[in-house]
Formats: C-alpha cells, sequence, structure tokens
C-alpha cells in the first residue's frame, strides 16, 4: 500500500492496495471486531482490536488508524474514519497476558443493513500496511437506542438481599459499591445512573472484570456527582451459566457482555459501550449525562 491518499470514489480494494478486481478481500493483519449490535443509518461506536495472524495484538504508531468500509472489494469505500486507542488501564484492574490490553474506537456511519468488509490504514513500527475483517450492521438494534427510555428493570440491591453478597456478583473481591442502588428505584427517583451488564467469573470475552473495574474507578473519580453506579449479573439463580440470563438481560435486549449504559436524570439512555471501554471513555460520557 502507498501512504498517498486515495483518489475521490476509490474502491476498497484500491484504498488497500489490492488490485482493482479483488472482491474479496486478505490484508496483512486482521482487524477484529468487539461486538455485535451495530445498525446501519445512525453514527455507531465500534471498538477494534489490531491482531496479527497469529492472534497477537498490536497497536498503531501514533495510536492511531483509519477505517474504512464497503460490501466487497470492488464497491467504493466508506471512509475513513479515524479510530484512535484506548487502553484498558486503571487502579485495580488486573490482566492477563493473553488478555486485550486496548481498543480502537471509532464511530462509523453505513447507508444500509448488510455484510460488510471492515479495514484499517495504518503505520506499525514505521511501515504501512492494513487490516480487515468482517462486520454485520442490522436494520435496528436490540438493545436500548441514545435517547430512548431506559427499561425500568427491578434489579436486587444489597439490602433487598439482606447483604448477601453472593447473591448479587461473581467479582472477586465483591464490588459492593456498585450493589447499593437498583434500576427502578434510580429511574422512580429521577437519578442519573451508570450500569454494567457482566459477570466478571463467567465471562467468555474475559472484558467483564476489567469493564466492572472501569466502573468502580470512574465512580471513585465522581463520588462527588449525583451520579449512581450500578453492577448487574448476566445469569439468574447462583449467577452460573447454568442458569437462563436474568430478566433484565431480556429486558435490556442485551446480545452480548458486557455492557455499560450512561442514563440521565430524565431516564434516557445517553451513551451506551458494547465490549471494551476505557476510563476516559466513560468518565467522560458519564459527566456528559450528568450536564445534558
Amino acid at each position: 500500500m502507498n501512504g498517498d491518499q486515495p483518489p475521490a470514489g476509490a474502491t476498497l480494494a484500491e484504498v488497500l492496495g489490492l488490485p482493482k478486481d479483488s472482491k474479496q478481500i486478505d490484508t496483512p493483519d486482521v482487524l477484529a471486531i468487539s461486538g455485535a449490535d451495530f445498525s446501519s443509518g445512525q453514527d455507531i461506536r465500534v471498538p477494534l482490536g489490531l491482531l496479527h495472524k497469529d492472534g497477537s495484538q498490536f497497536v498503531a504508531d501514533g495510536d492511531k488508524t483509519k477505517i474504512w468500509l464497503a460490501p466487497s472489494g470492488t464497491d467504493k469505500a466508506i471512509g475513513p474514519f479515524e479510530a484512535t486507542y484506548q487502553p484498558i488501564a486503571g487502579p485495580g484492574i488486573k490482566l492477563a497476558p493473553q488478555d486485550i490490553k486496548g481498543v480502537f474506537v471509532t464511530h462509523v456511519k453505513v447507508p444500509e443493513p448488510g455484510s460488510y468488509y471492515i479495514a484499517a490504514t495504518y503505520t506499525a513500527n514505521g511501515k504501512q500496511s492494513t487490516a480487515s475483517g468482517g462486520i454485520t450492521f442490522n436494520d435496528g438494534q436490540s438493545t436500548p437506542a441514545i435517547g430512548s427510555a431506559a427499561p425500568p428493570s427491578v434489579t436486587p440491591t444489597l439490602k433487598s438481599v439482606d447483604g448477601d453478597v453472593a447473591k448479587l456478583t461473581t467479582a472477586t473481591p465483591p464490588d459492593t459499591s456498585l450493589l447499593q442502588y437498583s434500576v427502578a428505584d434510580s429511574l422512580k427517583a429521577k437519578k442519573p445512573f451508570v450500569v454494567v451488564f457482566a459477570t466478571p467469573k463467567y465471562c467468555t470475552s474475559r472484558l467483564c472484570g476489567p469493564t466492572v473495574q472501569i466502573v468502580q474507578d470512574v465512580q471513585a473519580k465522581m463520588q462527588d456527582t449525583p451520579m449512581r453506579f450500578i453492577h448487574l449479573e448476566i445469569y439468574s439463580g447462583d449467577l452460573t451459566p447454568n442458569n437462563a440470563p436474568a430478566s433484565w438481560v431480556t429486558e435490556w435486549g442485551l446480545p452480548t457482555e458486557p455492557w455499560v449504559f450512561v442514563v440521565g436524570a430524565d431516564g434516557n439512555v445517553k451513551a451506551k459501550f458494547e465490549g471494551a471501554l476505557s476510563i476516559p471513555e466513560l468518565e467522560q460520557a458519564a459527566r456528559a449525562a450528568l450536564a445534558s
């Protein structure tokens, strides 16, 4: 790939330096998508990971990439959209060597639902390169849209279970600061809140534990504000995957986990995050919700 800006109307294959008739896209590296609830026709947050084909993660020079999309290599490329690296880091956040250490976050908008190639152009260690993957945009979202009313889920608290923390969380140590308020009561009281849906012990993506800790870290930064912070597990009963999803998972339409939502005092969703997120992203969204 040469470093020149692609001409107006360039196809995705041309943007990636491939032959113009390349309908299929094959790049040196892989662009991994974190999430599944994407829709067409609106601005959508998309978290991405840059991977070598052996599965190892790396970061582009300058912590930035350009993102492009198209249904096939011979279709006109949609973009560029800038993606910025957001590290998953903070007090108390423990990551195993194989865990992802951060994601590139971009906001994209495509006109029609369907399956798309999503590709990145970037420089790594001074060398220009490309990565690609696949992403599907649906005709609508299963989770509450930004601007819509938050579902008034009746959720448990430490008080409602007589302090039996094992009924509320799989986090170790227990995240008791996130177990004080219910969603329904917060909405009724017109209190803004952040709610994280995650199962730290059983999360298949290994993002749940760090995500719950990120919420706690932002809670500590915002303790002098009226923002409430709530953690809800994914499974019912004894919180293990042997049980059905909890009622609030269905009520919020969650296709994956973890999820974090920011809800304003008016009861409407102000921001939402699927998969990986960073402390600055969440803090910025939570403070914006207080100001709206």
